[in-house]
């Protein structure tokens, strides 16, 4: 008995002795290779001649006849246990990769100097003024909005403010990046003067 077979050769004989006591049945492919029925494992017809002509497995000399471990191959299987790790095992069919989890979008946010800052969701831009030291926020000037709207034809609709001095700019049909997009509402609500606050 050889002290130890190929990798290929003794995937192939632990293969046929996990498919149990019915034996292993192959399907003849094109190339010289087999291909165990039911699975994508293919295996060259060279790499069952140290196996049948060691006496290890039988076929009943027909080749669409199972495979069947013979006592040889048993005993072969028993004093040679799989390595840890599995190395040289059997033919194992991978399991189906389980979908890859999209990463939750992490919502842009832009901070500016001078107490501004804008956070985006969904094209939709929401501009927070700064505070103006009197529980209240400084706004831009009054019709602002309009005049936006105006400049920028993908600019939809502006909503505001709240009662915390927040502005809430629509984009539309807009090919900017969100990156680009907080820039420009942030460019768009600085420039304009400012009113005193909202309190």
């Amino acid at each position: 008995m050889p002290a130890d077979f190929t990798p290929a050769v003794e995937t192939l004989l632990r293969t046929i002795h996990g498919q149990g006591d019915g034996g292993a049945s192959f399907i003849w492919q094109t190339g010289g290779y087999y291909r165990l029925v039911g699975t994508e494992y293919r295996v060259a017809r060279r790499t069952f001649f140290p196996l049948t002509g060691g006496g290890y497995v039988e076929d009943n000399n027909d080749d669409s006849a199972p495979v069947k471990l013979t006592a040889k191959g048993r005993e072969w299987i028993e004093q040679h246990p799989v390595p840890r790790g599995g190395s040289r095992g059997p033919y194992r069919p991978r399991d189906a990769r389980a979908a890859r989890q999209t990463p939750e979008l992490r919502r842009p946010r832009f901070g500016y100097a001078g107490g501004f800052s804008a956070e985006l969701a969904e094209r939709v831009v929401v501009i927070t003024c700064p505070d103006n030291g009197n529980g209240g926020a400084t706004l831009p000037a009054d019709g602002w909005e309009q005049r936006a709207i105006d400049r920028h034809p993908t600019l939809h609709r502006v909503e505001g403010p709240t009662i915390g001095g927040a502005y809430a700019l629509h984009w539309r049909a807009d090919s900017r990046t969100d990156g680009d997009l907080l820039v420009q509402s942030l460019a768009i609500v600085r420039a304009e003067p400012s009113r005193k606050c909202l309190t």
